[in-house]
């Protein structure tokens, strides 16, 4: 595969826009330029795990080397294609395979977005004046999921000297955690041993496109709808925060005074409302060359008891359940303080019943502002929580292997391998300790009250109000 940096014409790339978004490719088809179908374009391609954008920095691959766009060995043709102003990244599309835009905290990492073909991006800079509210520089992007991470350990260090023999890799072996894992695939993805040309495609729209594009009623009207819909949930933030302040305000101060258990439990409303990511299964090669590094370790690093199962940030769509993991945050903001780590059982019941009560609270229109015609009450009314830990705990759910048999995509990957193994789903994984599935509702259980709940963990576990 050559990664590279180059201009193509509009005309070699029509159909695969067209196929993947035609709403832009009859307005770029539309526009008043003379001998449209020789328009340049540029496209970029990059190898998974390649930076993209990082601290406002453009990097591109030309010639299979990554620099910056700035770079006087990129022909001045294509810098001149895209010398217009823009922060981050050019206006342009996805289109093969993702990347992940995501905010580097010193607490963790944020998964911000996992985007995928057809999606424009940085349309923002088509309308915002020079002086705006976006912080450039706080996001980075790289080619594919950065944070995609595997269920079982791969720590062992036999093991992990089978890969660093098979691709020729020395830095990152032996990941102790869930974050560090990615430095790992990435470092086997990159071996010239690892036969997989996984790659992520860009288009760049050029200044004389934009020009044109900006003229456009019908594309402005187009682009701003989507704008208005897509912050809309930002807009009207503080009226959440506020009825959450209100929901907080009776609680027991020993649950009033944990910002951990009060931000998990918003956080995990917010994931039902499609707000903020969380996890799912990888069911292809979109996010990742998944299939080759499913192959790597059963093969190479011959991982013994547990598949090689991986997962990857997803938004919820109402269709298919999305985790969360008290081991994997995607919290937008520092990780607030946890009064003890070792209690994620405790942890985990409180976040289950401040949930569901605060549920009741909005279903039942016990607030003083009304709520029925709002996404979050039709969201509330749809949705179904539930709460795993395998060593279960009072009202928690310990059965972690019903999880794969409910939904079929976590063996979706494996199930296409040949595994002469006696493997089995990686139900000891520490993702499981402490998470929760948001899924459409079908049979929700019956909600204890807070009073009794505060009765009955109070017998539990006396030290924790």
């Amino acid at each position: 595969m050559n990664y590279t940096l180059e201009i193509v014409a509009w005309h070699e790339v029509k159909e695969q826009v067209n196929k993947l978004n035609p709403d832009i490719a009859e307005e770029i088809d539309a526009l008043p330029v003379e001998n449209i179908k020789n328009m340049p374009l540029v496209r970029a391609r990059y190898p998974f795990g390649a930076a993209i954008e990082s601290k406002d920095d453009l990097w591109v691959y030309y010639k299979d080397q990554p620099m910056k766009i700035q770079d006087e060995r990129i022909p001045a043709d294509i810098r001149d294609l895209l010398n217009y102003p823009w922060k981050g990244i050019p206006v342009g599309m996805l289109t093969h395979n993702t990347t992940e835009w995501y905010v580097d905290l010193p607490s963790h990492m944020v998964p911000v977005r996992l985007v995928k073909p057809g999606t424009i991006f940085s349309l923002y800079s088509l309308f915002d004046p020079a002086i705006n509210h976006v912080m450039h520089g706080a996001y980075s992007s790289t080619a594919g999921c950065r944070s995609l991470l595997m269920l079982p350990k791969i720590s062992h260090q036999q093991y992990n000297d089978r890969l660093s023999k098979a691709f020729n890799i020395h830095e990152h072996l032996c990941p102790k955690t869930l974050p560090q894992q990615w430095y790992l695939l990435k470092e086997i993805s990159d071996s010239e041993q690892f036969d997989e040309d996984w790659y992520c495609e860009m288009l760049f729209f050029p200044r004389q496109m934009l020009e044109h594009l900006r003229r456009r009623m019908k594309f402005r009207d187009s682009l701003m709808k989507r704008i208005w819909e897509f912050t809309s949930f930002s807009r009207n933030a503080a009226m959440y925060d506020l009825l959450w302040a209100i929901f907080t305000e009776k609680l027991p101060n020993s649950i009033r005074n944990t910002p951990f258990i009060i931000e998990t439990a918003k956080h995990v409303v917010k994931m039902a409302m499609r707000q903020v990511p969380c996890y799912t299964p990888a069911t292809s090669d979109l996010t990742a060359p998944i299939r080759k590094l499913t192959e790597a370790f059963l093969n190479i690093y011959r991982i013994r008891y547990y598949l090689p199962i991986f997962m990857q940030p997803e938004m919820y769509n109402g269709r298919y359940p999305v985790y969360y993991s008290l081991h994997k945050h995607t919290f937008f903001h520092p990780i607030p303080e946890r009064s003890n780590a070792n209690r994620t059982i405790s942890e985990m019941s409180t976040i289950k019943q401040l949930v569901l009560d605060f549920t009741e609270r909005v279903l039942n229109q016990q607030f003083p502002m009304s709520l029925d015609d709002t996404v979050l009450y039709q969201t509330l009314k749809e949705v179904h929580f539930e709460f795993f830990h395998p060593q279960g705990g009072s009202n928690l759910n310990n059965n972690i292997d019903q999880i794969p048999q409910e939904d079929k995509r976590f063996m979706s990957i494996v199930n296409e391998l040949k595994i002469e193994k006696d493997l089995v789903f990686p139900d000891h994984s520490i993702f499981f300790n402490g998470c929760i599935r948001v899924m459409p509702n079908e049979n929700a259980e019956p909600r204890p009250s807070m009073k009794d709940f505060i009765s009955m963990m109070a017998t539990h576990d006396k030290k924790l109000y």
